[in-house]
Parts: C-alpha cells; structure tokens; sequence
C-alpha cells in the first residue's frame, strides 16, 4: 500500500508574467534592412519590453500561461505543460532529489489538471490522469530508473494522442510552443533571484519546457510545409542553453532571466510566417 505524505503543490504565483500575447505593430517593428541578426536581436528586445507590459497583473498558476489564447492553443498547450512537469520530476529523481520530484509530480493536478480534463472531453481525446497517477506513484515507490523512465514513456504516449486532435493545425502548434516558452521564461524568472536558484523545483521546470518545446517543433521541422519555420524556431531555442548551467548537477546555477524573455520573443518571430 502505498502513503502520500503531505506535500507543498500549491500553485506558485507568476512574476506579473502572464502569457499575453504582445502585438507589435508594422510601425514599432525594426527595419529589415538592417542585418539580420541586428534586426532579430531589436525585435526581440521589442516583444520581450511589449510582453512585460501586458503582462502586469496576469493571474496565478499555470492557467495564467493560457489565459489570452484560444482554447485549441491552450488545449495544446497545457497538454505540454504537463509534460514538462514529468519531465522535470523524472530529472530531480535521477538526482535523488525525490521529495521534490514526487512533488512536482503532482502540480499539474493542484494547478491545472480540471481546464486540461475539461478539454480533453470537448476534444474527444482519452483522460491522461491515470498515466500521470502512475507516474507518481512510481516515484513514491522508490521506482528504479527504467521503471520511471518507462512511467514518463506512458504520460507522454498519452499526451501525444491527447494532442493529435490538432496534429493538422500548425498555426495552433506554433502558437502553444510559443507559450510554452513563454511559460519557461516566467517560471525561470519565478524561481531565481540575483544569480540564485531558489526555487529548485520551478528551475528544474522551466528547462524542461525548453525541451519540451525542443521536442516539438523537431516534429513540425520534419514537416514540409512547416519545416523552415520550425528550423528558424529551432536556432532560436539554441539561446535557451545560455540560461541554464550544468544540469547533470543537483544544484546549477542561476543565469539573467532577461535570457528567456528573448528567446521568446526571437521564437515568436521565428514563428511569424506560419499561417
């Protein structure tokens, strides 16, 4: 029989960065007749100074990451939330940090799991609380690391055919990695202060939205129609590996949370041309 110990999963507040989405207008956008890279560089210090704006007073929690999008974007987007949660509680176990893992492990339900159980029903798509259950109560029963490996393995399988109801629409899967990493940022920025992480927990998964994220435009990037967009998003991620220090150790180190903030905004425009 296995006994949940009492653990802290109330939602963390977000640093007044809700993922509202910035629109900048044709006349604030750089010219392009700079170099590119110059011209990238201005538009992403643009769309991340826009972003905070909009940002101010965003609501708590997860569900702040989707509160200004469609429902099909935050249908998918949440969905990869998720998977950054397992994600992140997989990487804290392999470092024996278990009580922290168990315990993320269980965020999405304190935090989001009723939105993502109510999308599941009007996207006809198989609940995936039971995989996540699973998953938990692998770690809690001291799981060897293929038996976790294989727990995540089966939250993902059910997150990837949750998630195939929007397979076909790539605005809508741009739109949610655009989120998600948004949503990086804003748990980086949450869980660090003047070089120091914090918040372990929320570090752990802000780099594992990146992958995520990773993961997912690597699909579209196989994708002909989507496949020079996703390339573009997919340089623009490389920047993510600047705010992150050693993560095979327990305890890395801190980096500017300015960091992310442009690398989201550079993904934002990477992903401008898809329709």
């Amino acid at each position: 029989m296995i006994v949940k110990l009492a653990r802290p999963v109330q939602p963390r507040p977000w640093r007044a960065l809700a993922l509202a989405s910035a629109t900048i207008t044709l006349a604030s956008m750089p010219s392009f007749a700079d170099a590119p890279s110059v011209a990238l560089t201005k538009a992403a210090k643009m769309g991340a100074t826009l972003w905070l704006a909009a940002g101010e007073g965003g609501e708590a929690g997860e569900s702040g990451a989707v509160s200004d999008v469609s429902d099909d974007v935050a249908y998918l987007a949440r969905l990869s939330i998720v998977e950054g949660h397992m994600v992140a509680s997989l990487d804290l176990y392999a470092k024996g940090l278990v009580d922290e893992a168990i315990a993320l492990s269980y965020h999405p339900e304190a935090e989001m799991m009723d939105e993502v159980r109510a999308s599941l029903t009007a996207h006809a798509a198989a609940d995936i609380t039971p995989s996540m259950t699973a998953f938990s109560q692998a770690l809690e029963s001291g799981a060897t690391a293929d038996q976790a490996r294989a727990a995540l393995a089966g939250v993902q399988a059910a997150i990837a055919a949750a998630a195939a109801a929007e397979a076909d629409e790539y605005r809508t899967r741009f739109d949610a990695v655009i989120a998600l990493v948004r949503a990086a940022a804003s748990e980086y920025a949450d869980a660090t202060e003047g070089g120091v992480v914090g918040d372990v927990m929320g570090f752990h998964e802000a780099h594992a939205f990146i992958e995520v994220a990773r993961n997912l435009v690597s699909d579209l990037a196989a994708t002909p129609d989507t496949q020079a967009a996703a390339q573009k998003v997919l340089a623009a991620l490389q920047g993510a590996d600047e705010a992150f220090d050693d993560m095979t150790t327990a305890a890395p180190e801190a980096r500017d949370p300015a960091i992310l903030l442009a690398v989201a905004a550079k993904v934002e425009l990477a992903a401008s041309s898809v329709r």
